[in-house]
């Protein structure tokens, strides 16, 4: 015991005897060598997931649902390492209740201290419900309650095409009724013959009926696995009945056919209140014309002028040749023709629909032939031309031309450029560890705005893609392409495919299994990537995508853009 007393003596001196305590300060430097020790120690949690339906509320047995996160220890053995990040993957699969339980999942104390903002992630995927994927921070699983998964009905947008079963013409303005989710949903098909119906659940069912005046239906009932083989598989074909009056109409300078025509018949004197637009081939039809009724066509059409007829009897008039059938309209003066083609192949795109405007004012809305072309009249070299164009299967364009320049032997000038859309079906949601992150940027473990981004953290200039093939790039990775395609990085177990040519033709310009990382090599020597292949990513990175995984391109990646990509994974 520490302390102090005063003492006399005989002689009245006076002396003080100090008693020390003992010291503890060696037991400050033995906690200090224990530390590292504390650090090692590990514990374990349960953590539970459970996997529904959003739509239902309903819990979802047989979904395989995935846990990664980052195992973080000072050091581990067999080999001895330090400061080492491991990526830990768990998979199971729900039971009938619709939860799946990953026990004694191992972390250790350091993790907890040092790294408990570290994200887990959670996949889920249930065959014909569209795969989820969430992330939340590791040290909030495992609580009391489970951690719920919710996940919708894979769906997909179907694109029928409805045919004349005699010539395999499109019938434009069909009537198509289609069954989705349990309700009849009612729609009329394009001037190519098209129709789209969203919303269909991909591993539902197609029943759908296709009905036109003068025709005979047609209905399609069958999986959706084999509706989505082929456009062949989603084509109605409707017979023509008897008494129908079918012609088709063209160009009388260039004899190419005019869709979008408004044809009257006139009937002993009486014009029938019956109008049709003939499609994207020139063809229209009327039906239920008693054989021996006389009868005479009018036909409108903006940009020529109007054309009357002869007269013809019913019965003889189906007796004429294809020839005798066709109808020529003379075009206005000053007349151009425009075409819309497909921005990638250049091939032309027929049954756009093109909306005119000449200095403002409205010209009408005008549909392109099998050939993608379509007639503005009347062009001056001082208008202003705007046309809005819409087509089924393309984005919406919009474009503007001076009649100075559209005026001449360019038709280059007088085409309309259109891109793609992509379709639910082409690109599934994808997974970590089975696809490809994309970037317009340069990619690296850390950000830098405008110029690099983050792997595995898609922003506005790229996009992580799963696995599929994908016919342009364009539809694949729309944001890296707008901004310039300049790395790509490759998942473990993940096989790219890189084509310079749209539907995988052209040069192979890739063709590497992943972990892979490559940037383009047209930034080599900036500053803030040139140390890309020796640097050290953070953990995570750098356990992916060591040094060895890292690459310059051999060739300017932004020529890549507009070639196709098949991305697949191993199972």
């Amino acid at each position: 015991m520490e302390g102090h007393n005063t003492f006399v003596n005989d002689d009245q001196e006076e002396y003080v005897v100090r008693v020390a305590g003992p010291k503890y300060r060696w037991m400050w430097f033995l906690l200090l060598l224990l530390l590292p020790l504390l650090l090692l120690l590990r514990f374990s949690k349960d953590i539970t997931v459970v996997a529904y339906d959003n739509f239902s509320n309903n819990n979802l047995s047989n979904v395989k649902v995935g846990l990664k996160f980052v195992d973080y220890s000072i050091v581990k053995t067999n080999p001895l390492r330090f400061f080492v990040a491991d990526s830990v993957n768990l998979s199971g699969v729900t039971s009938q209740d619709g939860e799946v339980a990953f026990t004694d999942v191992n972390y250790s104390l350091y993790q907890v201290i040092f790294h408990s903002g570290h994200e887990a992630e959670i996949t889920a995927e249930g065959g014909c419900l569209a795969s989820d994927t969430v992330r939340t921070l590791f040290s909030t699983l495992g609580t009391a309650l489970p951690y719920r998964l919710g996940l919708n009905k894979a769906r997909v947008d179907l694109v029928f095409l409805v045919l004349d079963s005699d010539d395999r013409q499109p019938l434009a303005s069909a009537d198509v009724e289609v069954m989705v989710d349990g309700n009849v949903k009612k729609l009329l098909t394009d001037p190519s013959g098209y129709v789209s119906v969203p919303g269909m659940e991909l591993c539902g069912n197609v029943d759908i009926n296709a009905q036109m005046d003068g025709y005979l239906g047609d209905t399609i009932v069958s999986d959706m696995e084999t509706a989505l083989q082929g456009e062949h598989n989603r084509t109605l074909l409707l017979k023509p009945g008897r008494g129908v009056v079918s012609f088709t109409v063209q160009d009388l300078e260039n004899q190419l056919p005019i869709p979008n025509v408004a044809v009257s018949m006139m009937i002993d004197g009486n014009t029938v209140n019956c109008v049709t637009n003939t499609n994207g081939v020139g063809k229209g039809c009327f039906e239920d014309v008693k054989a021996n009724l006389q009868f005479q066509l009018d036909l409108k059409r903006v940009s020529y002028f109007d054309t009357l007829t002869q007269q013809y009897k019913v019965s003889g008039f189906e007796r004429l040749s294809e020839r005798e059938r066709t109808f020529r309209m003379r075009p206005q003066k000053n007349s151009l023709i425009f075409r819309n083609i497909d921005s990638l192949n250049n091939l032309p795109i027929s049954g756009v629909a093109n909306e005119v405007f000449i200095n403002g004012n409205p010209v009408g809305t005008i549909y392109s032939n099998a050939q993608g072309c379509f007639t503005i009249g009347n062009v001056a070299p001082g208008d202003e031309i705007l046309i809005k164009s819409t087509h089924v299967n393309y984005k919406f364009q919009q474009v503007k031309r001076s009649g100075s320049d559209v005026i001449g032997n360019n038709q280059y000038k007088r085409d309309v450029k259109m891109q793609a859309k992509r379709f639910a079906a082409s690109k599934p949601n994808p997974q970590r560890n089975c696809g490809v992150h994309f970037s317009g940027t340069l990619l690296s473990d850390v950000a830098v705005g405008g110029h690099i981004s983050k792997i595995y953290e898609p922003d506005k200039y790229g996009e992580y893609v799963g696995d599929g093939k994908y016919a342009n790039n364009q539809a694949a990775f729309p944001k890296a392409v707008q901004y310039t395609f300049d790395a790509i990085a490759v998942d473990k177990g993940t096989r790219l495919k890189v084509y310079s040519k749209p539907n995988f033709q052209g040069e192979l310009l890739l063709d590497v299994k992943g972990p892979y990382l490559i940037n383009n090599v047209k930034w080599k020597n900036e500053p803030r990537i040139s140390n890309f292949l020796t640097k050290t990513f953070s953990p995570e990175l750098e356990a992916n995508y060591p040094p060895s995984c890292r690459h310059w391109s051999e060739s300017n990646m932004n020529d890549w853009d507009y070639g196709s990509v098949i991305i697949t994974c191993d199972k």
